[in-house]
């Protein structure tokens, strides 16, 4: 929570300081920044937290696992540098403004942001929860202050404020590692083959969601052109204002995992099924009222705040793209559960590939982003539920995840 409201502060801040037409390149970087870090880097948190934790459970040092993930992330921030920089001439130079400020925190950003994922995922490994947590307040509440900071100095200079950004990475990874001794114990040495299990898959995954989740400012900038420099950055405040539900899901998401593992690890279909039904149902309901709240007060709350003009429509599209997102990323919980994170992959896939087409249904370029938006989780989503009913069926006749039922009568 404090991440979050620290979030909105921030692009609060940075928008009243900025104007219009200058916010505008920061939010097109905030959906880069937010498409390339999670999307490469948050498999490697996974990975180093699975293998810490399972080092952990053989009383095994982590160091090695460590050195190993930093050689690996360090080959992916390098190859996404070198394509940044390749595309600056190509193209990301009219996405950031032709601003070689942008440029510069774009990079820094995806540098600080890869070492605070290494960074995460051996706390997580090592179950430093207090800590964990501790990364994300230190993160939103350091870039809100630099923002206040350099609105009250009078600093109107965007690149200053997309600075923040990476800073606020970098500042917060130091304050969670705090005055943890070791924040590492030697140990046996760590072939590739332990980090990458599931390493491809994850990253295929997470650069899908988090495209779905982050595209929006980035695809108005390329088809809004009409609209000015200040489109993408009205598009970034109605989607982050319209998708808090989205935001608390997160949380939900994470909770909820280990319990449909556990119901998969126990063989209980029908309690598994069930958990799964009244999750997709609390999430429709959620999205539905979402949706016509969005569209009742959205507006007036993206004026509020940010001083922009949205329509009512827009926002309830916005709120529908975050719940069919929602739908998605609750289904697709069901097919990890199930040890199945390859299937989970095709309906973000599905997500992604529908997008473009999306945005040929439309041609008022806001409408024309929020269709392809709402497309694309909806395609997803159906995809999503197709491959869970086929594995249910799949699991029941092979007898590896009988009925509650029969499965209470086996065991008495």
């Amino acid at each position: 929570m404090v991440n979050g409201i620290a979030t909105y502060a921030f692009l609060v801040v940075a928008r009243r300081a900025l104007g219009e037409a200058a916010y505008g390149g920061l939010a097109v970087l905030w959906g880069l920044v937010y498409i390339l870090g999670p999307g490469l880097f948050q498999p490697l948190e996974q990975e180093i937290a699975r293998a810490t934790a399972n080092r952990a459970s053989r009383d095994e040092g982590s160091a090695p696992v460590l050195r190993q993930a930093t050689r690996i992330g360090l080959v992916q921030l390098l190859l996404v540098e070198a394509a940044v920089v390749g595309g600056w001439p190509l193209g990301l130079d009219g996405l950031l403004d032709h601003k070689i400020s942008l440029l510069v925190a774009l990079m820094l950003s995806l540098a600080c942001f890869m070492g605070a994922e290494c960074v995460r995922g051996v706390l997580s490994g090592r179950h430093e929860f207090n800590r964990y947590r501790s990364y994300f307040a230190a993160e939103g509440s350091t870039r809100f202050l630099l923002a206040a900071a350099l609105a009250i100095v009078g600093v109107e200079a965007v690149g200053a404020y997309a600075t923040a950004i990476a800073v606020a990475f970098a500042v917060a990874a130091v304050v969670a590692v705090g005055s943890l001794r070791p924040f590492v114990n030697p140990g046996p040495p760590a072939p590739l083959g332990e980090l990458r299990p599931a390493l491809g898959w994850l990253l295929v995954a997470s650069l899908s969601e988090a495209f779905l989740l982050n595209v929006g400012p980035v695809a108005m900038e390329i088809i809004g052109k009409g609209l000015g420099e200040e489109a993408p950055g009205v598009f970034l405040n109605g989607l982050i204002i319209s998708r808090v539900p989205l935001f608390f899901f997160q949380a939900v998401r994470a909770a909820l995992l280990p319990n449909l593992a556990g119901l998969a690890g126990d063989d209980d279909l029908n309690g598994f099924r069930n958990l799964q039904l009244r999750l997709v149902a609390a999430v429709v309901g959620v999205a539905a009222l979402t949706v016509v709240v969005m569209a009742l007060v959205g507006p007036w709350l993206v004026n509020f705040l940010f001083g922009d003009e949205i329509g009512s429509l827009d926002m309830a599209l916005l709120s529908a793209s975050g719940g069919g997102l929602m739908v998605l990323l609750s289904l697709s919980l069901g097919l990890v559960a199930l040890d199945h994170t390859r299937l989970a992959v095709i309906g973000y896939l599905v997500g992604v590939w529908t997008f473009p087409v999306g945005l040929l249904f439309a041609n008022e370029p806001f409408l024309r982003v929020e269709v392809a938006l709402v497309a694309a989780v909806a395609a997803g989503a159906v995809v999503t539920a197709a491959l869970l009913r086929y594995e249910y069926a799949v699991h029941a006749r092979a007898g590896r995840l009988p009925d509650s039922g029969a499965g209470d009568s086996d065991r008495s």
